[in-house]
């Protein structure tokens, strides 16, 4: 069994319980929950046994769920973005902006008196802790159920949560500020503890983390590169999307799936995938060679000395990659190119047979015209990423074009 932590981020939070949800249906138990913001809020929920609610409230979330307030006025919010030279701005003007109005919040917290229930917490055999700040003292609260009073979890969640533009309200006789200000990966609270594997479920919105109390500590980490939408942005496409991509991120961990795009399983036999880099055949080879000015080279060689190395770096993998991470990323480009579905886990050949299905009956992968470039800069490693993504395409088009339409259905 595995302790779990949530990094705060107000509405990227959707992406946790999509990876969440994989993480069940894998069989994975946890012991133990930490989290801070959202984290702490959707925390609440993963330890109330109550993930199939978490995941149906993301699924149909609305700004007027959230927030009441205009829709212009929120735009306005949900587009800010506090950048780390404001970051020290914001922790010393909290204090003034704590007696200030900020956004209405009555609705948030409405919504969390209806999903959280405080005994189903305080019963659950698992441990709960999240972070948020005292204005009043200047000091950070790390918090488990046991340090919070009878019938207070709700507003102290909400405490964790609290951003400096929202409208503040004392707790306690003080003010509290959003947990993220100190802590927005809390992995020391369970370190601490005494738990040795942890899953930290990131959203990578700006926040502080900490450096890891014990590093035998195992920590799998769930995060994605792409961008899961603003803090305050509460819209339902952006949360369906996160969802989604949370989900198939954590497959991607736990059942060490390939792909940087698409998710699919590994196949693990090189020969396999140097086969597929030579199968466009001698004159391909040798024609993309003179397009790139390599002339002389016998093609086997031209493909692993010269044109594997510069496939390699316009596609941005590691120099040292497999056979394998290469022919993926370049049918990730093809698939990505004619939009087949992402959201799917595929084996190898079903990811062949999709991208062969999608090139069926149209012109080959590319435009000629479009994808030729100027000779002075195939050579040149100083190219601008227009240039690379024209060279690539040119590439890509000119080796498997003709060759990923030939024989689909067989």
């Amino acid at each position: 069994m595995y302790g779990l932590v949530l990094e705060g981020g107000g509405a990227k939070g959707s992406y946790q319980i999509g990876a969440v949800k994989a993480l069940r249906e894998l069989g994975i138990q946890f012991e133990a929950v930490a989290g801070t913001s959202i984290g702490a809020l959707n925390g609440a929920m993963i330890v109330q046994e109550q993930l199939d609610r978490a995941y149906e409230l993301w699924y149909n979330i609305s700004p007027s769920q959230v927030f009441n307030i205009e829709e212009s006025r929120l735009d306005e919010l949900k587009n800010l973005e506090i950048t780390h030279d404001g970051l020290h701005y914001f922790l010393h003007k909290a204090k003034e902006i704590a007696q200030s109005k900020g956004l209405d919040i009555t609705f948030i917290k409405k919504l969390l008196y209806e999903v959280v229930d405080e005994q189903r917490l305080r019963n659950s055999k698992m441990t709960f802790g999240f972070v948020t700040i005292s204005l009043s003292d200047w000091k950070p609260l790390e918090l488990f159920l046991e340090d919070i009073p009878e019938g207070k979890v709700v507003e102290y969640l909400l405490a964790s949560a609290n951003l400096p533009a929202f409208k503040q309200e004392k707790l306690d006789g003080k003010f509290f500020m959003d947990g993220g200000f100190y802590d927005n990966l809390p992995l020391n609270m369970l370190i601490r503890k005494g738990y040795k594997d942890i899953i930290a479920i990131r959203t990578k919105a700006l926040g502080r983390t900490r450096r890891i109390a014990d590093r035998r500590v195992k920590v799998k980490y769930i995060a994605s590169d792409e961008n899961l939408g603003g803090i305050l942005d509460f819209n339902k496409e952006q949360a369906r999307h996160n969802l989604l991509l949370g989900y198939y991120d954590a497959l991607k961990i736990f059942k060490d799936l390939r792909g940087r795009k698409y998710y699919v399983e590994p196949t693990d036999d090189e020969e396999l995938f140097m086969n597929f880099l030579l199968a466009p055949g001698e004159q391909s080879i040798t024609r993309l060679g003179r397009t790139l000015g390599l002339r002389g080279i016998p093609y086997r060689r031209l493909m692993f000395e010269h044109i594997i190395p510069r496939l390699i770096t316009l596609l941005d993998l590691e120099k040292e990659c497999s056979y394998e991470d290469l022919v993926i990323a370049i049918l990730e480009y093809i698939a990505l190119e004619y939009e087949l579905n992402r959201f799917k886990v595929y084996s190898f050949e079903s990811f062949l047979d999709e991208i062969r299905k999608a090139l069926n009956g149209r012109p080959p992968f590319g435009s000629e015209d479009n994808a030729k470039l100027p000779s002075f800069v195939r050579y040149s490693d100083v190219l601008s990423r227009a240039v690379k993504d024209r060279m690539l395409h040119e590439i890509i088009r000119e080796l498997f074009g003709e060759y990923l339409q030939k024989d689909w259905s067989h």
